[in-house]
């Protein structure tokens, strides 16, 4: 991995109503490191991958991306950059097949103001890579089953999918085995293991399985603050970080 950081925070802040949400906060994530991002409800998780992605403007700060600011840039600037996320609460087309929902996300990533002849001399490519990215996830056999029909642990492989599907440099996943069972969570650590590949990630999740399954350093958060980073072991172990989230999570 680089030693250069492919993403940078640089003291941000952010406050809502005049509460603040995030303070000062620092970050330095590594081309091809995996992070996992924890801390107790209303540490600033969700207000931070919101900040990295362009949803929400910080109050104070700059975010870097391959060294260069991105702060001013809106969020479909930085999805071209090649920063591309998934959310807590599922927003799949579900009277759409999974091939028609990975086909639109490969368009929205080049962009949709593309012309009808264009995406006619395309359209084998096109396909090519839908079903390329629906293998990926095990979703090769159900390209044209609805998005809606599919059980809920293949719904969440075919979000991962569209994140995949625009190519990113930076994966940001957003509590991605919310919901699942145990099974369903097993199966998901596979996928991501054997798709994620020299990709950067950040990884928010209470399941600590999963954080420990995907992360090379963890940063824990507590009232908007890095509390500690350090390897799943040394965060594991730290009594500070089970005080105030994982004892909360054991009780």
């Amino acid at each position: 991995m680089s030693e250069t950081p492919l993403l940078r925070l640089d003291g941000i802040a952010k406050a809502f109503a005049g509460t603040p949400v995030l303070v000062d906060l620092d970050l330095s994530v590594r081309a091809g490191e995996r992070r996992g991002l924890i801390g107790p409800n209303g540490a600033g998780k969700t207000t931070l991958i919101n900040v990295i992605t362009g949803a929400h403007q910080p109050d104070a700060g700059d975010i870097l991306f391959r060294g260069k600011s991105i702060r001013r840039l809106p969020p479909h600037r930085r999805n071209r950059l090649g920063i591309s996320r998934s959310f807590q609460i599922l927003s799949l087309f579900g009277e759409m097949t999974v091939g028609e929902n990975i086909r639109n996300a490969i368009l929205r990533y080049r962009g949709l103001h593309v012309s009808p002849r264009r995406l006619l001399r395309r359209l084998d490519t096109i396909f090519t890579e839908v079903a390329a990215v629906a293998e990926m996830v095990g979703l090769g056999r159900a390209l044209q089953e609805r998005a809606d029909n599919l059980p809920y642990g293949m719904q969440r492989r075919l979000d991962i999918a569209l994140v995949l599907a625009q190519q990113p440099e930076l994966i940001i996943l957003d509590e991605p085995a919310a919901g699942l069972s145990a099974a369903e969570t097993r199966d998901l650590i596979a996928v991501l293991q054997a798709t994620i590949g020299k990709r950067t990630l950040i990884l928010v999740e209470h399941d600590m399985d999963v954080v420990y399954a995907l992360s090379d350093r963890i940063t824990v958060l507590d009232y908007g603050l890095v509390l500690t980073e350090g390897t799943p072991a040394e965060i594991n172990a730290n009594p500070d970080v089970r005080r105030v989230y994982l004892g909360e999570e054991a009780a």
